[in-house]
């Protein structure tokens, strides 16, 4: 009995012009068989200055397929960076869960933030009193009166992070020298509010159009874990 007859075995050696033209030769259907090669060969159509309605067709599949690679390399980059992003954000949160009182949360958050985030400067600014015995060391307890309340008042008003480059006067709170761009992530809890701002030299390095949805997670542990140190009003 004779077998059926099979497509061409790959071979390993080198394949030249002449090849692939003895192999579409002996399979005059090949291009029907992958019609979508067609999209992705340049094939000469002559018909004097005019383009025929077959190229032009052909044209438009490639520039379609071309476009939709990217879109897809785009959405696979995006997906990758956010993956990398959420297992920073993971390994963050559980280092400041075992940080042991207010001032080895503040040294985790700049760590974390510098090595990780691209930042060269974290600053925490905390406007409230603090409740801990070596409150004087503690410099991100600023106080409820701190003049740096009113230039964060936007941020803490959105009650979201915002990316990007700081205003006059949140720059004069910050640093005054200071040209690069910045994530300013708002803490709030209950009875006091503030403040972290995590920047770059880089004035491109937080741009406005940046997510935030991890970094506002990153914000609502830290208020968390820093809620216990803040010392409460007295009642009226």
């Amino acid at each position: 009995m004779s077998s059926p007859s099979q497509p061409d075995a790959p071979s390993s050696a080198p394949v030249d012009a002449a090849d692939v033209v003895a192999y579409l030769r002996r399979h005059p259907a090949f291009l029907v068989q992958h019609p979508q090669l067609l999209s992705e060969l340049s094939i000469p159509h002559e018909t004097g200055a005019t383009v025929s309605l077959v190229e032009r067709q052909v044209g438009v599949l490639r520039d379609e397929n071309a476009r939709q690679k990217k879109q897809l390399d785009d959405l696979i980059r995006h997906a990758r960076h956010n993956e990398q992003l959420t297992r920073k954000i993971h390994s963050l949160v559980l280092t400041l869960m075992n940080a042991v009182g207010p001032q080895a949360i503040f040294t985790c958050l700049d760590r974390g933030l510098c090595a990780d985030f691209g930042a060269e400067r974290v600053e925490c600014l905390i406007f409230a009193e603090s409740a801990a015995l070596d409150a004087q060391s503690l410099a991100p307890f600023v106080g409820a009166e701190a003049p740096a309340r009113t230039a964060f008042a936007p941020v803490l008003g959105a009650r979201s992070s915002a990316c990007g480059m700081l205003e006059d006067a949140q720059r004069e709170a910050f640093d005054a020298t200071f040209k690069g761009s910045a994530v300013v992530m708002p803490l709030l809890g209950q009875g006091w509010d503030g403040v972290i701002v995590c920047a770059s030299n880089d004035a491109g390095r937080y741009s406005p159009d940046m997510g935030t949805e991890l970094l506002d997670y990153l914000r609502e542990v830290a208020t968390l874990l820093i809620a216990p140190w803040v010392k409460r009003k007295p009642q009226a």
